[in-house]
């Protein structure tokens, strides 16, 4: 008994039809770096990420960005750092980093770790290492809010 040909035409659009439905996909899917995340450590990797390049090159997020800013932060503490007194005495360099100089390095170099992990809240510590200015350690804390984890409140030891 022979095996009955399919004709070579059927396979060729059936080619195309897979590459087009790829490109598709490839186009609806979000960029990562600016997407909400679901899991809390990595909405703080992606957004150290994104902001240790954005302060790096010389953008100032909190003034300029503020529309991103609101993907990755939440509008509580956004108004906290809006009304706290500048300069020395009050907010002495940038809020997320605890320091007045920036290793860019710290944007590649994030390490996170899970304190506690909720539905809601959820409470990590971070590293950022870098060569320049060396490791910047802290605790963030992140709110799931409008289907994402968002920064809360962050501190620095001592």
């Amino acid at each position: 008994m022979m095996a009955k040909k399919i004709p070579a035409i059927r396979f060729s659009k059936m080619k195309h039809v897979c590459v087009a439905v790829l490109v598709a996909f490839t186009f609806i899917t979000p960029n990562r770096a600016i997407w909400p995340e679901k899991n809390p450590a990595e909405a703080v990797r992606n957004f150290y990420a994104w902001y240790v390049h954005e302060v790096a090159n010389g953008s100032h997020p909190l003034e300029k960005e503020r529309e991103q800013m609101r993907k990755f932060v939440t509008e509580g503490l956004l108004g906290r750092i809006s009304k706290m007194p500048k300069g020395p005495g009050g907010l002495d360099g940038d809020f997320f980093l605890n320091a007045q100089a920036v290793d860019p390095e710290w944007g590649k170099n994030i390490a996170v770790s899970n304190y506690y992990v909720g539905k809601t809240m959820s409470k990590l510590g971070v590293i950022l290492t870098g060569r320049k200015l060396g490791d910047r350690q802290f605790e963030v804390k992140v709110l799931f809010q409008e289907g994402a984890w968002k920064i809360d409140e962050v501190k620095f030891g001592d």
